[in-house]
């Protein structure tokens, strides 16, 4: 009876997870002939201490919450009350179809880091002379964040966007995690989880190489270019006595951009913006979940792509172009994850 329960339980996970996994599949392939064909360093296991130390740190919060919230009522017997909530919040079915998405990511990651670091394997980085042009006829002849500085260009405004832009990474985890354990909609669930990974690869990967540009905050170690230096010395000055974050992950990849092979957090590109594109596609999805998380949701959009250009990460096109593109992913995604029918089967694991 074991055995059959747990057939069943991978039968659920692949049914739920299959568009994921099809894609994932699709991806790994790619990576594999881009890796031989142009000769790009992979390890595929750059994010597994990472993902473990944040899965560990999400589910000790999880169930610090569960256990909190069972002590205030004070049952008579406190582990049966636990395991009464815990079964009351659908766990064994969150785990059987959310585990084997969550093992698969920190490949997914580590395979995507291994990519981009090669962009210059593949083509120079070549486009940030015309993307600075386009951004400027956007913009009425101006770099955009001349236009932003007036607002901006305060040290507690600064700092503020800075953390906003290191925010984003919990943001992110805390949203994929949530939709990776979720058992409500199944078919939104896949079709965010394959938008998650369309969104790294189409536009993180393959519009990143089509496109291979550093940003403002490169454009002088690899063109000899000052065109942002004086947005550059704003930084560097305001560091001085708020810190600016931005900077020293700057110069870590710079460092890294001069050693060879893959590592945590590394590789270069601009055009498109990968904040804005995950913040994008986060937006679309939290829209459903009422006003506060609705406008929340925009409100770290508009952060963000703030903070991309005022830090020097992008051009303020960057952004524009992952707000046009992560919704036409979207769309994309959904005919993907309904070409397969997703189940409801593991709520019924035993």
């Amino acid at each position: 009876m074991r055995m059959v329960g747990l057939a069943f339980a991978r039968s659920a996970a692949w049914q739920a997870n299959r568009p994921f996994f099809l894609t994932m599949a699709t991806y790994v392939l790619a990576v594999a002939f881009a890796a031989s064909y142009w000769q790009i360093p992979v390890n595929p296991r750059i994010y597994s201490k990472p993902f473990l130390l944040f899965g560990f740190g999400v589910a000790l919060i999880y169930f610090s919450i569960i256990g909190v919230r069972v002590m205030l009522q004070r049952p008579e017997q406190l582990f049966p009350a636990l395991l009464h909530r815990l079964s009351e919040t659908d766990l064994r079915d969150r785990l059987v179809i959310g585990v084997p998405v969550a093992a698969t990511l920190p490949v997914f990651f580590s395979l995507f880091s291994s990519l981009k670091a090669g962009i210059s394997r593949i083509v120079p980085f070549y486009a940030d002379s015309t993307i600075i042009v386009v951004d400027r006829m956007i913009h009425g002849g101006q770099d955009a964040w001349r236009i932003l500085h007036p607002l901006l260009g305060a040290g507690p405004l600064t700092f503020t966007l800075n953390f906003c832009y290191n925010l984003w990474f919990v943001v992110m985890f805390v949203v994929l995690f949530c939709v990776t354990f979720s058992t409500g909609d199944k078919r939104l669930r896949s079709q965010y989880l394959v938008a998650f990974v369309l969104t790294w690869v189409l536009l993180g990967n393959v519009a990143a190489t089509m496109f291979a540009s550093v940003g403002p905050a490169f454009i002088m170690p690899f063109y000899s270019d000052d065109t942002f230096s004086p947005l550059m010395d704003y930084l560097q000055t305001i560091n001085g006595v708020y810190p600016v974050w931005a900077l020293n992950a700057q110069g870590m990849l710079l460092a890294n951009a001069a050693l060879d092979g893959p590592r945590l957090g590394g590789g270069i590109s601009a055009f498109p913006s990968l904040h804005v594109a995950v913040v994008t596609l986060n937006a679309i999805y939290l829209w459903r979940f009422g006003s506060v998380v609705r406008w929340a949701s925009i409100g770290f959009l508009i952060a963000i792509q703030l903070g991309a250009v005022h830090l020097a990460w992008h051009y303020a096109v960057d952004g524009y172009a992952s707000m046009l593109g992560t919704p036409m992913i979207w769309i994309l995604a959904g005919r993907l994850a309904n070409t397969q029918p997703i189940v409801k089967a593991a709520s019924k694991v035993g």
